[in-house]
Parts: C-alpha cells; sequence; structure tokens
C-alpha cells in the first residue's frame, strides 16, 4: 500500500467521523424536540485494491465510507400537559395529515382547533380522522378532517315518560277534574317538562284524581298559552292533552291503566301532534323499574319521573380515549363521539423521508400506508394531554461523539504521520 494511498484512507476516515459528529449534532440539538426520532451514521469499509503476496492474493482497504443516515423509531417517553388535544401514540403508529404540500405522517401530537373548528398541527396541516356513523356512534371508516362542525347539539323531540307515583289510599274521592279549577279538583299532581321537535321546553302538569275504591283518573295538561289546542271553556286555566285511569289490588299495586300514549300539541311552531307515551312502571309487586303504588300512612308523592327529550346544547368539554374517539360533552347533558383520529403505519417505517418540522412522506422504500383505528391489529392507543418526547439518550450521545471524536483525531494523526513520511522521501532524492 502506498503512502499516498495511507493518505486518502485517512481523509476518508476524517469524512466519517465529521459526518458522525454531524449527526450527533443533530440529535442533542432534538433532545427537546417532540416525537423526533435520533439518527445514526452507518458506516462500511472501502476495499482499495487486491495484491499478490507470498501467501496468495491479499485484499487492501482504502479507508471507510458513509453508508446510510439512519432513523432510530423506539418509543419515546411521555410528557403530561393540560391540553387535551395534546396527543401521543403508544405504540406503532403515526398521525395522518393533509396539506398544502400533500399528505405528511407523524409522531408529534401538538395539535388544536383552528378557526374552522379543524384540528391542525402548528403549521396547519389538517388532522385526518374517521367520521360518526349517526346509528352506531361507531368509526363509519370514512377519512377526512376531524372537525368540531357545530358549537350546538340538536334537540331531540320528547317520545316517553316515565312516572312512578305512590297515591295515597287514604284520600276519599272528589269532584271530577274540572280544567277551569284543578288543583281542587284533583288529589295531586306533578310536572314534568317535555321537549318539541324545535327543543323548546313545555312544562306538563299530571293530575291525580280519586274516583273511587282503588280507582283514578289522570289528566296530563299544558297551560292554556303553551298549546295549540283550544280551551273546552273560557275559564279553563289547563288544557287536557290526555286523560286515563289507574286501578290498584287490594295490596296497593298497581294493576291496570288506561289513556296512554298521550298526543300533544305543543304551540311554538314544533312539530304538531307529538305523540309521548306515559310509562307508570310495571303491574303487580314484581318487575323492573320503579313502581306506581297506593299505600296508606303517608302522603301522595313522587317516588321517580323522567322523560327522554331535550333542548340544543353548546359544547362544554371535549375528550379524546385511548381508542382515538373524541367525545363532546354538551350543555344539554348530551354526550356523544364526533370522530375517532386515523393512524398509519408502514411496512419499513425506516424507509420514510424526514421532509423537517416533525414529519415524514412516504417512499418506494417504506411501501404505502396502512390506515386503521387505534388499538386494532398492530396500531398502538392514543393517549391524551400528553407528548411523546424526543427518543435521543443523550448520555448515549456523549459517548458516541467522545468515540467519533477520537476516531477524527487518530485520523489526523494518521495524515500527519504520512506527511512525515512523504517528506523523509522527497529529503532522499536531495
Amino acid at each position: 500500500m502506498s503512502l499516498s494511498n495511507a493518505m486518502f484512507a485517512s481523509v476518508s476516515g476524517l469524512a466519517t467521523a465529521s459526518s458522525a459528529i454531524s449527526v450527533i449534532g443533530d440529535n442533542i440539538a432534538n433532545v427537546s424536540t417532540p416525537g423526533f426520532k435520533e439518527r445514526r451514521a452507518e458506516f462500511a469499509d472501502v476495499l482499495g485494491q487486491s495484491i499478490a503476496t507470498s501467501g496468495g492474493i491479499s485484499q487492501m482497504g482504502s479507508g471507510s465510507k458513509l453508508l446510510n443516515v439512519g432513523q432510530v423509531f423506539t418509543q419515546g417517553t411521555f410528557e403530561g400537559t393540560s391540553r387535551e388535544t395534546d396527543l401521543a401514540i403508544e405504540g406503532r403508529g403515526f398521525f395522518t395529515l393533509q396539506g398544502q404540500t400533500g399528505t405528511l405522517y407523524s409522531r408529534a401530537g401538538l395539535f388544536g382547533f383552528d378557526q374552522n373548528g379543524l384540528l391542525v398541527d402548528p403549521l396547519s396541516n389538517r388532522v385526518q380522522g374517521y367520521g360518526i356513523d349517526p346509528i352506531t356512534l361507531t368509526s363509519n371508516g370514512q377519512l377526512g378532517d376531524i372537525q368540531l362542525s357545530t358549537s350546538v347539539a340538536a334537540p331531540q323531540a320528547s317520545t316517553l315518560m316515565n312516572v312512578s307515583v305512590n297515591l295515597d289510599a287514604a284520600t276519599t274521592p272528589s269532584l271530577p277534574f274540572d280544567p277551569t279549577n284543578p288543583n281542587d279538583t284533583s288529589e295531586f299532581q306533578t310536572v314534568l317538562t317535555l321537549f318539541d321537535s324545535l327543543g323548546a321546553a313545555h312544562p306538563s302538569t299530571i293530575y291525580f284524581t280519586n274516583t273511587g275504591p282503588n280507582a283514578w283518573s289522570w289528566n296530563s295538561t299544558l297551560a292554556t298559552a303553551d298549546t295549540t289546542t283550544p280551551p273546552a271553556t273560557a275559564g279553563d286555566t289547563v288544557v287536557v292533552q290526555g286523560t286515563g285511569t289507574l286501578t290498584f289490588d287490594a295490596q296497593g299495586f298497581l294493576s291496570t291503566v288506561t289513556g296512554a300514549p298521550v298526543t300533544y300539541e305543543f304551540a311554538g311552531g314544533g312539530l304538531a301532534s307529538q305523540v309521548v307515551d306515559l310509562d307508570y312502571g310495571p303491574p303487580g309487586p314484581l318487575g323492573t323499574g320503579d313502581l306506581t303504588t297506593q299505600f296508606a300512612g303517608s302522603a301522595s308523592a313522587v317516588n321517580s319521573q323522567s322523560q327522554d327529550g331535550f333542548g340544543a346544547g353548546t359544547l362544554q368539554t371535549l375528550s379524546i380515549d385511548r381508542d382515538g374517539y373524541f367525545t363532546a360533552s354538551f350543555s344539554n347533558g348530551v354526550t356523544r363521539p364526533i370522530a375517532q383520529m386515523a393512524l398509519a403505519t408502514f411496512a419499513n417505517v425506516e424507509g420514510l423521508a424526514s421532509v423537517g418540522s416533525n414529519a415524514f412522506v412516504e417512499t418506494r422504500d417504506s411501501g404505502q400506508p396502512l390506515l386503521g383505528q387505534p388499538q386494532t391489529g398492530q396500531f398502538g392507543s392514543v393517549r391524551s394531554n400528553s407528548v411523546e418526547q424526543s427518543n435521543v439518550d443523550l448520555a448515549d450521545q456523549f459517548i458516541r461523539l467522545i468515540l467519533n471524536q477520537r476516531a477524527f483525531q487518530a485520523n489526523t494523526r494518521t495524515v500527519s504521520t504520512t506527511n512525515e513520511l512523504l517528506a523523509n522521501l522527497v529529503q532522499l532524492g536531495q
């Protein structure tokens, strides 16, 4: 091997050591970058020539070269945050983003909603997810932007009332129910607030009138200004929307119910003739749910009552679970999913190309993306209020920095030694 060849081999060693130090410097610079994956300089030797020796053909090297700068996609640690839309992936997968340059993939979940309700990263790339089927309230498999399309939850008209009361068995029969004087012609009343198709609230009073032993009538009413049904007489203070009877057995348990369901004619422009089923509970002493009874010894009282309607509601809170579902809670008590995060993975994640700003793009080496839902198949889970930190091990980087520094120094020493030997050869000819 000639001295000049030794010089060139040393120069290649300087180049590879310099490259390694540059990669290490980049790793150290990004030790606090969310979602950053450390890079590793990978080297190979250079075959210079084959020479004949007394023992046969031998091969002489000509230094080293930079073979590849690989990406190490190990899991980073998690840092808790106070923002719900800060997301991290525990396990395999990338967030899918759509931007002006096309589709991007990232492990950095620093997201927030823009002025249009779109979930975006700090560069306004739109986070992709799946829509929600309105019937099953699960992912519909259609990929698109994650958006808070409205801050108002649509109302739901009342279709069912559940009423459970105990009517005092010691009550004596009174006059038949009279809408002009409902309080004096009933022994007990309760109020439920119902909702029409527009979400408007309508208080409905149910009056209970004792009509004989173990027998009661009930009248479901609205205020005269709250219904399109005209009063029966000019002096009516309430308008009856439905009426029926309750009968009880000798033990005070409900036997029969007549008159349900009730057809309400609400004022205010909602759907006309709104049918609401009225359930007083199961008959007899058995069955599930609260019972309507007729026991003596205590005043008439409501055991429980409910209805299934609600008015329009404004968005109050947003939560994100480990399956990637975005669940919105509204002021009317409605809680429903509005989207599900989509994750992507690749056959060869090391083949992805970094484009900066914590983003990658697919290449021929990475293969095409496989999209799916968190916690299904090979995909990891989503952690909200969390950010994945860089996977750079600072102590390991410093050790590698020292080793490559020594390698650089050793190669400079080889260069200087070769230079001295060449100088000696020049002096021989003088």
